[in-house]
């Protein structure tokens, strides 16, 4: 079973402007949620369950109308002054990161590249202990 802890930590190892790390399967239930050790959070935590659980589906799913049209989504990002936040779907989950706000746009993808093969990583390591 895909390690959602450790993929979190290594989430977070990719760069220290990482300041929290969400992980959603595709029918938008919580999976993992975390703050970067030391970062505290600029939402109260009740403020971030109801973002997970309305806000992010909406928003995602308003996005993926355009999927036909437009090819599958890479990122989504949300800048506001304090914080970026950035969605990235993955082949099974929805992998949603808040970030320090100076953030360049070559480091998303990178990000994006790096949070794809964390889980297809997982997944396949996963595979190979089924066949042990």
């Amino acid at each position: 079973m895909l390690d959602l802890k450790e993929t979190t930590e290594n989430i977070f190892k990719l760069d220290k402007r990482i300041r929290y790390v969400a992980i959603l399967n595709h029918q938008y239930d919580l999976l993992d949620a975390r703050m970067r050790e030391g970062v505290s959070s600029l939402t109260p935590a009740q403020t971030d369950r109801d973002f997970m659980t309305i806000a992010a589906p909406l928003m995602v799913d308003a996005a993926e109308k355009l999927r036909p049209f437009c090819g599958a989504i890479r990122r989504m990002a949300v800048r506001y002054d304090k914080v970026l936040l950035v969605f990235y779907r993955t082949t099974a989950h929805l992998v949603i990161l808040s970030l320090e706000p100076q953030v360049e746009q070559a480091l998303l993808d990178e990000i994006g590249n790096s949070v794809r093969k964390l889980e297809l990583a997982s997944v396949n390591s996963e595979t190979e202990e089924d066949r042990q």
